[in-house]
């Protein structure tokens, strides 16, 4: 009878064993690698004074100029439409080392069959040095601008890969500015860029709308 009572026990140990070591969980992993191509973060800012540090504007999502004006600060008219605001789109780049442009496309401003004309809309390209990439650290202020690099020159937004920046051979990353407007004259009366356009006063009424769209790519 001992022999079977031990038989027995080391039976039930055998089982007890064995559904320890069928107690599997499977936790799937995955990770994915991007194609390393340059890249591009924007940030749009809203500004409303002349000459506003883009960084003490308000986030938004969309360049919205809202109703246009024609009357002047001074009280003068100015005898064509324009906005006093204005955005900056603040764009960070992610180079991979690879040389790279950032362009600007805008097809135009539409209100069904009517437009605004294609000089009305504006795009000024910018770098500052004291751009910061992290806060207001002054020690991650990306520096004066590479020797070899280009940057773009002021003129109408509505246009097709306007250049905005082409980098330095060494492509090293960069914080750039582009500044969208429908601008009045200038103060002394001269266009505020080359190509400028106004928005007559005879401009059919209605809501524009339109896509900005910024793109990286290498070159």
């Amino acid at each position: 009878m001992k022999k079977v009572r031990l038989i027995m026990l080391l039976a039930l140990v055998g089982l007890f064993v064995a559904a320890q070591q069928a107690n599997a969980v499977d936790v799937p992993v995955s990770a994915t690698i991007s194609s390393a191509s340059p890249e591009i973060t924007v940030v749009v800012k809203e500004l409303t004074t002349a000459g506003q540090d883009p960084n003490t504007g308000t986030t938004v999502t969309s360049m919205s100029f809202g109703t246009l004006r024609h009357i002047l600060d001074d009280g003068t008219d100015a005898g064509i439409w324009f906005s006093s605001k204005y955005y900056c789109a603040l764009i960070y780049t992610g180079s991979f080392g690879k040389k790279y442009e950032i362009k600007s496309t805008c097809s135009g401003l539409s209100n069904g069959a009517n437009t605004l004309p294609a000089g009305s809309f504006g795009l000024t390209p910018d770098y500052q040095a004291l751009d910061r990439w992290v806060g207001t650290d002054p020690s991650t202020a990306q520096g004066a601008r590479p020797t070899g690099s280009v940057l773009g020159t002021a003129g109408p937004a509505i246009a097709t890969n306007k250049l905005i920046y082409r980098s330095e051979t060494a492509a090293s990353n960069r914080i750039l500015r582009g500044f969208y407007s429908l601008p009045s004259y200038k103060v002394d009366g001269t266009d505020p860029f080359t190509g400028f356009d106004p928005i007559t006063l005879t401009q059919p009424a209605g809501a524009y709308t339109g896509t900005v769209t910024i793109t990286i790519a290498p070159y």
